[in-house]
């Protein structure tokens, strides 16, 4: 029986790097530190292996391990989920069962991709895992312009009325989706996945957020939160201003290196993201530098 509520996700989430070495192995020493540095910074959860984690680019032993050194640093401190997605079900299962055993609030699934699988292969692919872990809370993670599926409350009513989907990671510039959805199912967390648009999907319902710039910005997103809680959207949306900066201007760079690059510049080296993507140039690790310099407040 699943136990978790909306309210244990009302969180800033850290949508967690993984850094690494030289050699592209995963440097959980770094990993540890970044957990640590990032609480004291503000963040109140991690979600390791998604997009900004590399998920899709570790083995599965690798995501198990990355996992294990997430919870090991936070030390119950704040909260762990872990995206346990991927293509094969049998895949998802053994990370699903991985993940309750050691510790993880939920798991977070991507749709299988590449095969244009029908929804009720889809639909399946959830339903089997939580069949063969039934104590699992789920969070089906919506981002359609990586995988070509966009959840909304009609295609997803058969998900999100199973007590096992706790919520949904809505990382889709549709927030009338967002919206339509949390009138449907009000049990459901509803988790913002494009800092971007942080005020605007709390506007919508949204309880939380997961987010790639949290990895270095998590003070930004409390002022976001905490304006928008007062009823000053004014002050809010100046905060929102300040992130789209950053979200910006790291696009253009390539968010996840980026990310990692900040931290390095932080003074934990954390390497860059594996092949095929590419490392920072030195105009792009320049432009990190000046970025990392500005004010928090700087729009």
């Amino acid at each position: 029986m699943v136990t978790t509520k909306p309210q244990d996700f009302k969180r800033i989430w850290s949508a967690l790097i993984t850094p690494t070495n030289a050699d592209e192995s995963v440097n959980y020493h770094a990993l540890e530190q970044v957990v640590d540095a990032q609480i004291a910074d503000g963040v109140e959860g991690f979600y390791c292996c998604g997009s900004s984690g590399e998920g899709l680019l570790l083995t599965l032993d690798e995501r198990k391990q990355v996992l294990e050194h997430v919870l090991k640093a936070a030390d119950g401190r704040v909260p762990v989920m872990s995206h346990v997605g991927t293509i094969r079900t049998k895949d998802v299962i053994d990370l699903a069962q991985h993940a309750m055993s050691a510790g993880a609030l939920a798991v977070s699934m991507i749709p299988p991709y590449y095969y244009k699988f029908s929804m009720d292969d889809i639909m399946g692919y959830y339903e089997d895992v939580i069949r063969a872990v039934p104590n699992v809370p789920a969070i089906v993670y919506n981002i359609p312009q990586f995988t070509g599926v966009e959840f909304s409350k009609d295609n997803a009513g058969r998900l999100l009325g199973n007590e096992n989907i706790v919520g949904i990671k809505h990382t889709s510039t549709n927030l009338y989706s967002l919206e339509r959805i949390g009138q449907a199912f009000p049990g459901k967390a509803l988790i913002n996945g494009f800092d971007e648009q942080l005020l605007g999907a709390l506007s919508m319902g949204s309880c939380a957020t997961i987010g790639t710039t949290v990895n270095l910005f998590a003070p930004l997103f409390h002022q976001v939160r905490d304006a928008f809680d007062r009823g000053d959207i004014a002050e809010a949306y100046r905060w929102q201003h300040a992130i789209n900066l950053r979200v910006e201007a790291t696009v253009k760079l390539g968010i996840f290196n980026a990310m990692k690059y900040g931290w390095t510049l932080r003074g934990i080296d954390c390497g860059f993201c594996r092949a095929p993507f590419r490392p920072l140039d030195d105009a792009a690790r320049k432009t990190m530098q000046d970025l990392l310099a500005l004010p928090l407040e700087s729009i």
